[in-house]
């Protein structure tokens, strides 16, 4: 994974500073849909809340109109970067939860620049 920006010929503070090279942190993006027969929005949200939560990560994002579907980008919360081993886990924990309908956790991003369009 490459970060958007070139970090050629920069200082080591500024790599530090501009999370590049040595520095660069990363995340993925996460979309998940639930059986409202099983659970509520509210509550699913509060489950979901409760899991990323104890690893120690953040989360951004939310619900769609209809409380069924919540989706958004999930990465350290005290700084440092996710692993495939965290993707991992964190499907395998969606897929465990009966009262999820689907899910689709996406490739490690550049938390700091993202996976959006530039």
């Amino acid at each position: 994974m490459t970060p958007v920006r070139s970090h050629k010929n920069r200082s080591r503070r500024l790599r530090k500073k501009l999370h590049l090279g040595e520095f660069q942190e990363f995340g993925f993006q996460l979309m998940f849909s639930l059986k409202p027969n099983l659970v509520s929005f509210e509550e699913a949200l509060d489950r979901w809340l409760e899991f990323i939560e104890s690893q120690g990560w953040g989360f951004g994002g939310g619900g769609a109109l209809s409380g069924r579907e919540i989706s958004g980008y999930l990465c350290q919360l005290a700084g440092g970067t996710l692993t495939e081993s965290d993707r991992e886990q964190t499907a395998q924990w969606l897929a465990s939860q009966p009262w999820v309908a689907s899910h689709q956790v996406e490739s490690l991003s550049d938390a700091w620049y993202g996976p959006w369009e530039a």
